[in-house]
């Protein structure tokens, strides 16, 4: 654990704070990348994808681009190259991801090389479980909000960020990420982003903000919840708004001490769902669920239903005695392989749960709102605990089989 370093000021600060501390480990993601795209005759392809996304940059968040400019320049790398790792063409990896060469110090069976789990089944489909609960569903009365992600088995960042005129938040993501896969704000609201079903293919804009990209400019545009769907009508006017992969829609799940909502989108539309009553719960895995969406997607894959059940089954039978362990002994839950809600490198299906977040918010005491963060596999890492405001650590804590690697790199926070 490192002294906490605060991502603030102008955006070409803000980059060029994340290009020194990131330069290693971005430098060689980006190598993989270009690696690949040489091989597969795409380089020239990822250029091109790499424009148009800068051009969506420059309409809806030019702050960003001027980030990931700095960014790039003080890592070293090609500006292009980092916007292209942001608007990856479809089955860019296929079933060949090329994992970054680790010196593995195994501790425990699970945790395993990263080329164990170079298998990848498309069709099995499916990326996070979040869940909530407000009011007298927890035992303290407080809000609790967790999100399990599964990715890439790539190393991970945690952090507070507020460029100049815009709101500060917690978040975390891939390095190289421009957007965030967990989200605590410095006006007590968290939020989530989760795959999508599949869609149809008019329901979905190429080369705009994938699902993390938008949680980002909801965290840096909302003050409230109530700020949220206008602001997501902008991005889809615009046609700003992507999904949550290659014709994937997302889904996002956001909550305060009092109420919470979950949006599932495409990039051509939108239907939402308040849950405003005490005691209300929530669960969402990777397809969805409201009516209004069902004739613009395909059904669920088996992963995603079976998570589902599951979450929604453990999470429903705790009404009233929920407490945040409660949150952390579901995200390892290991039942109903390789359709478990803990996803583990061994399982082989080309992803694991590379970091969960734990929200708490309190409608009577500030310093109770608190996010307890694993940036790794839930079953091998400590938590480390961040409040939305000033109060935060470093994390030298990454994804489940770059653990050991990478044990004394630095990340940020």
């Amino acid at each position: 654990m490192g002294e906490p370093v605060y991502l603030v000021g102008e955006a070409n600060e803000v980059g060029a704070v994340q290009g020194q501390l990131q330069r290693e480990v971005l430098r060689e993601r980006l190598d993989r990348l270009l690696a690949r795209a040489a091989l597969t005759q795409s380089t020239l392809e990822l250029r091109e994808r790499a424009q148009r996304f800068g051009r969506v940059l420059e309409q809806a968040t030019p702050h960003w681009l001027e980030e990931a400019q700095s960014l790039a320049a003080a890592a070293g790398c090609e500006l292009w190259s980092l916007l292209a790792l942001n608007c990856l063409p479809y089955n860019f990896w296929g079933n060949e991801l090329v994992a970054a060469p680790l010196e593995l110090n195994r501790h425990a069976t699970e945790v395993i090389s990263a080329y164990d789990a170079q298998g990848y089944e498309p069709l099995l489909g499916g990326d996070c479980t979040t869940y909530f609960a407000l009011g007298s569903a927890t035992i303290s009365g407080e809000t609790l909000f967790h999100k399990n992600r599964d990715e890439r088995d790539e190393v991970q960042c945690v952090y507070t960020k507020q460029v100049d005129g815009w709101q500060r938040f917690i978040g975390a993501g891939d390095i190289g990420n421009l957007g965030t896969a967990h989200l605590h704000t410095e006006n007590y609201w968290v939020g989530a982003n989760n795959t999508g079903s599949s869609i149809v293919g008019s329901e979905y804009e190429d080369c705009a903000l994938h699902d993390g990209h938008v949680l980002r400019y909801l965290a840096e545009h909302c003050r409230t919840l109530e700020d949220i769907l206008p602001a997501l009508e902008t991005l889809i006017e615009n046609n700003w708004m992507g999904g949550g992969g290659v014709e994937r829609g997302m889904i996002l799940l956001f909550a305060d001490a009092r109420r919470a909502l979950i949006v599932e989108a495409t990039s051509r539309r939108m239907a939402h769902e308040w849950f405003e009553e005490d005691a209300a719960m929530g669960v969402r895995t990777n397809h969805f669920l409201l009516p209004e969406m069902q004739k613009f997607c395909l059904g669920p894959d088996e992963n995603s239903a079976r998570r589902y059940d599951r979450a929604r089954n453990l999470w429903e039978a705790q009404e009233g005695f929920l407490v945040i362990s409660t949150c952390g002994e579901l995200a390892r839950d290991r039942v109903g392989l390789p359709h478990a809600i803990c996803r583990n490198p061994s399982d082989n299906l080309g992803s694991c749960t590379v970091s969960t977040s734990t929200a708490t918010i309190s409608t009577h005491d500030d310093r109770r709102c608190q996010t307890h963060f694993r940036n790794c596999h839930p079953s091998y890492t400590h938590t480390v605990i961040l409040t939305p405001l000033d109060r935060v650590s470093d994390s030298d804590l990454v994804s489940g089989a770059h653990n050991q690697h990478w044990r004394n790199y630095r990340g940020w926070a």
